[in-house]
């Protein structure tokens, strides 16, 4: 039951009273609660009542919000694939309380669905009391499952409705978490990073919105992205899966997302929601068009939550952008009523649209030219654009020495800077942040080989830097840019 409908229920506002704040909301979006604030329509005294700090668990089907036909419907799915189930164990693989899977079972009894399967008293099985039923689906409770999976493979928790959904991820919004100076500068604190570049990735991460990371490879775009994401820790709810127009999305995915420990009363909070870290998925040349849209599997017969969508409330990072395989211009086209409104829109095979929201911090990594990659109305809807360039003599040593702590090898400056004379300053070859990491692997790789310690010696090092190098060539991109460009929109 989302915040809406326990006003109601409540009696604390009249529909008419409620209808205001929508329509508020709708044109301006953000949480419900700040609008009801903002219309002095409910007290903060009430309002923190009424917005608990996790899910509550549900107490009736009502509070589920979704079909009891369906729980009866995934109750016999999940039954099918066993030998005989509990309600004790029905009612973990729910997720749901285990006086409403009782109430599911008798009706499954009614209709001929189920039965008790006897006891062998032969072979009395461990951690089974001896008043705990057993239940088994019948010859007709097969047929029926049977139907079911045909119609919607999906075995899993119960869904949550989407407005129990927009609800939450309203609450938990990125927009809402506070990271200060000190934050960045640990979670930065093994890399090296310019206070000129933290000083704009800051106001940038508290904006919650976009992020256009640019400049030349291998300067350390990506590593910054992915640092980001350990800049909040809380911790947020995702569904394992949402309900729609009769049918299923599934949302939650263990690559995606990182449950966490709990802090409160678990036996309190719905267990159709997993505590997780705040997301931090990451796209790169493999995605395509079909990836920003629902997945309809037509075996399985329900729907993958797109790659954003997974992302809400966390951080939604596209690497290498401009080299996927759905055009840039199409992308950014596709995202610039997301960006704008913060809600998305996605649509079913039946043809049926609904929004979503649209919660995440985005960051678009590239070394292509952002003039190239989109129009001055795009570039103006990604609110901070920080450009990443390549690191002079004392960044580049010091990321040396730390790379060779990391690999335990003894760091001798001299034989760094008698490689930078002959394959750097006579080459004309800018510093990437990229490269001291990758030549200690050249040289442990050679090392390995000759079977011999690897050390920071002037032949190892030579070696890793012919092997690593080539002969530089004309190129269109930011690795021929070596100062960040005059202007930007």
């Amino acid at each position: 039951m989302n915040l809406a409908e326990r006003l109601l229920k409540e009696k604390i506002l009249t529909r008419e009273q409620l209808g205001l704040a929508l329509n508020r909301q709708k044109k301006q979006r953000g949480y419900l609660a700040k609008h009801l604030l903002e219309l002095n329509l409910v007290d903060p005294e009430v309002l923190a009542r009424l917005s608990p700090p996790f899910p509550p668990v549900a107490h009736t089907f009502a509070d589920l919000g979704i079909p009891e036909t369906l729980l009866a419907q995934l109750f016999l799915k999940h039954a099918f694939f066993k030998e005989y189930v509990t309600s004790k164990e029905m009612a973990e693989s729910l997720r749901i309380p285990e006086h409403l899977v009782e109430t599911l079972i008798e009706y499954l009894k009614g209709q001929k669905y189920l039965d008790i399967k006897p006891r062998d008293i032969l072979r009395p099985e461990a951690g089974h009391l001896a008043v705990e039923l057993r239940y088994t689906l019948s010859d007709g409770g097969k047929k029926r499952a049977e139907q079911f999976l045909e119609f919607n493979s999906y075995v899993g928790p119960a869904p949550v409705t989407l407005e129990d959904y927009w609800d939450w991820v309203e609450m938990q919004s990125i927009q809402q978490v506070q990271v200060d100076e000190e934050k960045l500068r640990e979670v930065f604190s093994d890399y090296v990073v310019q206070d000129e570049i933290l000083y704009k990735l800051g106001p940038a991460i508290m904006s919650g919105r976009s992020i256009f990371l640019f400049g030349p490879t291998g300067s350390g775009k990506t590593v910054l992205a992915k640092a980001i994401g350990d800049a909040f820790e809380d911790a947020v709810f995702i569904p394992y899966a949402i309900y729609v127009y009769g049918q299923i999305i599934r949302l939650y995915d263990e690559v995606n997302h990182q449950p966490v420990t709990a802090t409160h009363d678990v036996t309190r909070q719905d267990r159709r929601w997993v505590l997780c870290r705040r997301p931090v998925v990451i796209a790169g040349g493999e995605m395509t068009e079909d990836s920003l849209e629902l997945k309809y599997n037509p075996t399985l017969k329900y729907y993958d939550a797109p790659h954003q969508m997974r992302a809400n409330n966390g951080i939604f990072i596209i690497d290498d952008f401009g080299r996927q395989k759905v055009s840039p211009r199409h992308l950014l086209n596709r995202w610039m009523y997301p960006l704008e409104t913060r809600q998305d829109f996605c649509y079913l095979n039946t043809g049926q649209q609904f929004a979503v929201p649209f919660d995440q911090l985005i960051i678009f990594a590239t070394n292509l030219d952002p003039y190239g990659l989109a129009d001055a109305a795009f570039l103006r809807r990604i609110r901070h654009k920080v450009f990443i360039g390549h690191v002079n003599v004392e960044q580049y040593m010091e990321i040396f020495r730390r790379v060779c702590d990391q690999q335990n090898i003894r760091f001798n400056p001299e034989v760094i800077r008698e490689m930078m004379i002959k394959h750097y300053f006579q080459a004309s070859r800018p510093m990437s942040a990229c490269h001291p990491r990758d030549l200690i692997e050249n040289l442990i790789d050679r090392a390995r080989f000759l079977k011999i310690p690897p050390e920071l010696t002037p032949e190892l090092l030579d070696y890793a830097c012919s092997s690593y190098f080539v002969k530089p060539k004309e190129v269109v991109d930011y690795d021929i840019a070596m100062e960040e460009p005059r202007t930007m929109l």
